[in-house]
This record gives structure tokens, C-alpha cells and sequence, in this order.
């Protein structure tokens, strides 16, 4: 049988850096083929080979056994290659409609945009893959998991036969995940070829047929998910150590209340329409997980408690003292570091240096009269890099040039240098492979054994059951639970969360 897709010997060079070195991939029609792989592995640069986006110094790709043009995305496209990449690539301003059309809008005589004819077949692909979305909706105002799904609709749109998913599931919900899973089987169904990239093993065990794994720009193994189990594929991607570590992880102490001492306390908190009624405590020495369906309003609450939104009821405490914060201001006065959901839209300064990222939180304590210390900036920095293991250590890089785990530390340490009492983090590991997971699970450890109290939301049950020493279910706006972590099981969270992992 003729692959739907095949790359070979594919390499890439840029300077004096190998980012792909002789890499062989395929994919059968009706396969779902994982690429796995480290944050830097080669993955990244291995899809935009595949799609076009850039052109391999070396190496071939064919299409259902036709050699395809290199470098020319157009192509690639007209030939049925479609790709959903990791962070959206859609126009925010405009209509859910035209951005699933984008320029391949249906058209009539003179060159006029056949309006109804787009309308009716975006309306039959929506009830073809049950996905509900409004059509006249401007993309900017959704939600991030609305928007993965107009990412997916443009895909599927193409009718493409072969699709490449770059991280899918990363923004969704269990059921959304669930949902996206189904849809590929069907795809697989009518003989499409489709390569998964995921950090998500669950994902990787339950949806693939097949998988490729990649390190240091290379595929170093191949083989059929039935065949292989997850320790090796761990071993396979990070190494021994990191893998050992991984494996470790949830084996650690817990420490359900810290040391006793409440640190921030919420009563019968409440905004209007949006979550109510929250009684919670945060102890100094403990790690707290609220989790939940996207949706459940958990990252409208912490954002609530970070001084971002207003409450319209209850009260709120930190160390005792009731507080009301018109603005993230306040909350960082009294300690709070806060971790966004999305690190690249509301976190980091992409085009600035990691040394400067790292210092943004604290850059008044670098101030020499009107001027900046930059020396002591610096300083500051290489000794961030090197507690927090960032790679590569460079000062200087543009933080955009890391890869996303490493982007994630810098994220992480910016908040670290200003040695908070309360760190809230909001999804830390989402589109972040295992071993850099594990370096965040061993940051995040030493700032609970230190004294800080952290507040993870998650919607990873088994990052959850993992890191947390208790855990807070939120439903429909409502904390329904509380647990402490070597006290319940993960099919008990599961129920409570109202999902069901597949």
C-alpha cells in the first residue's frame, strides 16, 4: 500500500545548527501516527518540512507516492496536506465563517464571494463533526478552546488526506479531548492519514495506531503504540534521568494544609454570573490543585484573587487581613505572583532577552536613579537560568527562540524572583513535554518546602494527581470538593468533574 504521506533523509540546517538531521517518517492511509518528542527534539521543524513552510536542505517528501515541491505551503495544500498547529494561526477580527474559508472562499460569476454557498457548507461540516460554533462570531472575541475548534474546522474544511495536529488538545476539556478523538477515528475511517503530536501520553495511548519518536533533530524509534508501553516511550524522549524523575514523581510526600498557617482565605466569594459562594483556604507549605472542565469558571476565579477581575460578594484574606483588590497591584503588594493560562499572549515579552523577561516583576528593585542597573540585571539573571535549568542557558536569546518548557521556566521565574508568599499558576504545563514537567514539578516542590503556598489550576487529572497535596473540584462555578490528594482517587475526580477520560 502506497503512503498517503512519506519523508525521507530530511534534513535542515541553519548555520551552524543540525535542527534536522536525516529524518524518515510515513504515514499509511486510515494510521494515526504519533510524533513525540522533547521540547527542541525536532518535531517542529519536521512538520514545517512536511507542510511546506520551509525548505530542507536535504531530503524528499511524496504525497500517495508523487514527489511533492519543497517549501511551497500552496502546494503542499492543493495536494491535501492540512496542518493544525500548536498556537492558532486565524485572523481575530474577523467571522468564524471566513476564517474557516480563508482564501478559498467559494465564489460566483465575476469573482464574487458565493456568501450563501459558504454559509451552507459551513453549516454541513458543523453538524457533520457535532461541533458547535457561531458562525458570525468574530474569532479574537472566543475562548481559547472555541478557537482550537475553528482551527479544526478550517482543517477539516480542506478535505485534506493527510492532517497534521501540532498539540490539538492542548486548551481543551476532557470532553472536547473526547470529542476531537472521535472525530479523527472517523477521519481515519474514510482513509486519511493523520500524524498526532502530543505531549500527552493518555492521548498518545488512546487515539494512535503508530509511533515515531524524535531526539536531538533525529528519529531514534518507531514502532506500534500496541508494542510499546509508557516507561520505555518516556526513556525513549528524555533520557533516564528525566524519565526516573518522572516516574518518581507522584511517589513524593504530601503535605495537605502546609504547615497550618492559612495564607489566603476566601468566604462565601462570589461574582455575579460567573462563579459563586467560594470557600476556600490556601496554606503556607502546601500545593492546592483546582480542577475542573474548562469552563467550570476556574480561571475566572483566580484572576478574581489576583486583583484582574472584581468579586461582587464574600470576603477575601491574605495572612489574615481582609483584602479587596481594585488591581493586580494590590495582590502583588501582598505577595501574589500570578502564572497566566497563555504564556505567550499574557506572560512573556517574545522579542525581549530571557535575562530581561526574568526581570520584569521586579525591575524596580534594579533601579539606579532614573536608569536601570543592568549589570545587577544580569547577575540576577544567569543565577535565575541556572537554578531553574533554563536551555539553552543564553542570557541574552530572544525568549521567542525557546522551546515552550523553557519558555515556561522563564515564565515561572519571573514571578519566582520576587520571592512570592503565593504563587498561583494557572494550566504551568500545558504543551510542555515530560521532562520539562518535571523540572516545574521540582520548582514548584521547592517553593511549597520554602514556605510559599502555591494554587495550581489544572485540568490534567494526572498532572493533578500528581503534583497536588489537596485538590479542589469546581463545577459550573461551584467548589463542589475538597480532598486531600493521598485520600482520593483519580476515577473519585473524575466522577466529581461531571467528565470521563477516555
Amino acid at each position: 500500500m502506497t503512503p498517503r504521506l512519506s519523508g525521507t533523509g530530511l534534513s535542515k540546517i541553519y548555520g551552524n545548527l543540525l535542527a534536522l538531521r536525516d529524518a524518515d517518517i510515513r504515514v499509511m492511509p486510515g494510521e494515526v501516527r504519533a510524533l513525540i518528542g522533547s521540547n527542541g527534539a525536532g518535531k517542529s521543524t519536521l512538520v514545517k518540512v512536511l507542510t511546506g513552510a520551509i525548505t530542507p536542505t536535504s531530503g524528499t517528501v511524496e504525497i500517495d507516492g508523487e514527489r511533492a515541491p519543497l517549501g511551497d505551503t500552496r502546494e503542499m495544500i492543493r495536494r491535501g496536506v492540512a496542518c493544525i498547529y500548536q498556537h492558532a494561526n486565524l485572523a481575530p477580527s474577523m467571522s468564524v465563517l471566513d476564517n474557516i474559508f480563508l482564501g478559498r472562499q467559494p465564489t460566483r460569476r465575476l469573482g464574487f464571494v458565493d456568501t450563501k454557498r459558504q454559509r451552507r457548507e459551513a453549516e454541513e461540516l458543523l453538524q457533520r463533526h457535532a461541533i458547535e460554533l457561531d458562525l458570525d462570531a468574530a474569532v479574537g472575541d472566543l475562548p481559547t478552546v472555541k478557537q482550537k475548534e475553528v482551527e479544526i474546522m478550517k482543517a477539516l474544511a480542506l478535505d485534506a488526506r493527510v492532517i497534521l495536529m501540532d498539540e490539538p488538545t492542548g486548551w481543551l476539556a476532557s470532553s472536547e479531548v473526547a470529542k476531537l478523538h472521535n472525530t479523527i477515528q472517523a477521519l481515519k475511517a474514510r482513509g486519511l492519514g493523520i500524524i498526532y503530536i502530543s505531549h500527552v501520553l493518555d492521548e498518545i495511548f488512546a487515539v494512535c495506531d503508530t509511533l515515531t519518536i524524535m531526539r536531538d533533530g533525529a528519529v531514534i524509534a518507531e514502532s506500534a503504540v500496541a508494542e510499546t508501553d509508557r516507561p520505555r516511550v518516556v526513556q525513549l524522549m528524555v533520557g533516564e534521568r528525566l524519565a526516573r524523575e518522572s516516574a518518581q514523581a507522584a511517589l513524593q510526600k504530601r503535605h495537605p494544609r502546609g504547615t497550618g498557617e492559612t495564607r489566603l482565605s476566601a468566604r462565601n466569594l462570589s461574582k455575579k454570573g460567573v462563579f459563586e459562594d467560594i470557600t476556600l483556604d490556601l496554606y503556607a507549605g502546601e500545593i492546592l490543585c483546582i480542577t475542573g472542565l474548562i469552563g467550570s469558571k476556574r480561571t475566572e476565579l483566580v484572576r478574581t484573587l489576583f486583583g484582574s477581575d472584581r468579586f461582587d460578594a464574600g470576603t477575601l484574606e491574605v495572612d489574615g487581613h481582609a483584602v479587596s483588590f481594585a488591581a493586580p497591584r494590590g495582590a502583588i503588594a501582598k505577595g501574589i505572583g500570578f502564572v497566566p493560562e497563555d504564556r505567550h499572549r499574557d506572560g512573556l515579552m517574545l522579542d525581549m532577552t530571557v535575562t530581561e523577561n526574568l526581570a520584569m516583576a521586579t525591575l524596580d528593585s534594579y533601579r539606579r536613579g532614573v536608569l536601570l542597573n543592568r549589570s545587577k540585571i544580569a547577575g540576577a539573571g544567569e543565577k535565575a537560568i541556572k537554578s531553574l535549568s533554563i536551555q539553552p542557558p543564553e542570557g541574552a536569546r530572544p525568549v521567542k527562540l525557546l522551546s515552550g518548557g523553557n519558555q515556561q521556566k522563564v515564565l515561572v521565574g519571573k514571578w519566582l524572583s520576587r520571592a512570592p508568599r503565593i504563587l498561583i499558576l494557572d494550566e504551568p504545563t500545558v504543551g510542555v513535554d515530560v521532562g520539562a514537567k518535571a523540572e516545574i514539578y521540582r520548582i514548584l516542590r521547592h517553593e511549597r518546602e520554602i514556605g510559599a503556598a502555591v494554587l495550581i489550576v489544572s485540568s490534567d487529572i494526572e498532572e493533578v494527581m500528581t503534583i497536588a497535596d489537596r485538590i479542589a473540584v469546581m463545577v459550573s462555578g461551584r467548589i463542589v470538593a475538597v480532598h486531600d490528594a493521598d485520600a482520593v482517587s483519580r476515577d473519585e475526580i473524575i466522577r466529581e468533574i461531571g467528565g470521563a477520560l477516555q
